[in-house]
């Protein structure tokens, strides 16, 4: 296959994400949209009505979630092997770098003007997400760095994290785009503080820094090699290419049905994106985090799995302490345009911040999707990363 062909199945597998729940959608609504459907931030309070909780889905939801649980702390109950502790190599001392008390001051400077309510410089304040998660970055690097002997992503490969932030702005917008088609799963409560073509520049710029994050926290979590070791070792699982294909078709259909039925099928949002370019990848020879599993080698996709587990707390976290809240809930002062509020439907009860508890178990394929979108769009530009292949031993 040549590598045209090979272009054009993963841009084709693109578009098919992106069209296959607005056609759904269009069969939703029988024909043109509602009016400002596809406004941006949406012009409407919240969003339409949905079914917040219903037990049996809450109670199946929940049992996946304990099962992941259990997996990752006691993985040898699902057929992982003990592997022999790993001694601990002490890196070259180092001191913390230039870069991660910029980054510090950039987080930290945001995280007080955010917590504590105030309402000026509001040019700062309207834009706060960029500083908190580059600032983040920029910390998690300068940890990376220290731990691995004078090594990171910032000091080794400042072109790839340039690349990765472009590749994040795509990479999320399109979440942006898919999330009107499920009745907006999340929304922004106080986007019309700011005019809606600087929320859009707002929106695309600032997250910039999603995706860098991710690969910084595993970056951390490969420092940590006994953690790495513990998924070395398990059940060796092989993906046929009936079964491929399969994965794939289920993937595409639950995008449209997502549009179709979007309370329904809203957590597609987060798996089938990740599905459908994950086997377009294998089926062009395109190494994936899925690859390694052949040889019952689980460490990169669990580990990487856990990146925005980590940061999807930590940023709830930060969004929900910047606002000001009354007796119900709901926001009533908070000066972020990106305050984000969730309307997640059968399970949207018993939250942590904004988040319900079980919403958090979408963070674990989306911390993957980060690495595919990567991976893809790295390979489509054809630009260099240590991120193309398993990368699982500390560097």
């Amino acid at each position: 296959m040549t590598n045209l062909k090979k272009v054009f199945y993963l841009l084709a597998s693109i578009a098919a994400i992106m069209f296959l729940p607005y056609a759904g959608s269009w069969v939703h609504y029988g024909g043109p949209f509602p009016e400002h459907f596809f406004a941006y931030p949406p012009l409407e309070p919240q969003p339409p009505a949905k079914t917040h909780f219903n037990q049996t889905i809450f109670i199946l939801i929940a049992i996946l979630f304990i099962v992941v649980v259990v997996f990752y702390l006691f993985p040898r109950i699902f057929g992982f092997k003990k592997q022999p502790r790993i001694p601990a190599r002490k890196p070259d001392k180092v001191a913390l770098p230039i870069w991660f008390w910029a980054g510090l001051i950039m987080w930290g400077g945001s995280i007080v003007l955010l917590w504590g309510k105030f309402s000026e410089p509001r040019w700062l304040l309207h834009w706060s997400d960029l500083p908190l998660f580059w600032g983040m970055t920029l910390i998690v690097d300068g940890w990376v760095y220290v731990r691995n002997g004078g090594k990171s992503i910032i000091s080794h490969a400042p072109r790839e994290m340039v690349g990765m932030g472009m590749a994040s702005v795509s990479g999320w917008m399109i979440f942006e785009y898919l999330n009107f088609f499920v009745d907006e799963n999340w929304y922004y409560p106080k986007g019309w503080i700011i005019p809606n073509t600087e929320f859009l520049l707002y929106a695309i710029i600032g997250s910039s820094g999603l995706m860098p994050m991710a690969f910084e926290w595993f970056s951390l979590l490969k420092t940590f090699p006994n953690f790495r070791n513990r998924y070395a070792a398990g059940p060796k699982v092989r993906f046929p290419g009936w079964l491929q294909i399969t994965l794939l078709i289920a993937g595409l259909g639950g995008m449209f049905a997502s549009g179709l039925f979007p309370d329904g099928f809203f957590f597609t949002l987060w798996v089938s994106p990740m599905v459908i370019i994950g086997v377009v990848l294998a089926r062009i020879d395109v190494w994936t985090p899925f690859t390694p599993l052949r040889d019952g080698n689980w460490a990169p996709l669990v580990t990487f799995s856990l990146t925005y587990l980590i940061q999807g707390v930590l940023m709830e976290g930060w969004n929900y302490f910047s606002a000001i809240h009354d007796s119900a809930g709901h926001v009533v002062f908070t000066e972020a345009p990106a305050y984000w509020v969730y309307d997640i439907p059968y399970v949207d009860v018993h939250h942590l911040f904004e988040m319900p508890l079980l919403g958090y178990l979408g963070y674990i394929p989306f911390g993957v999707y980060c690495w595919i979108w990567w991976i893809s769009f790295g390979w489509i530009l054809d630009v260099p990363s240590q991120f193309y292949t398993d990368s699982m031993s500390q560097d």
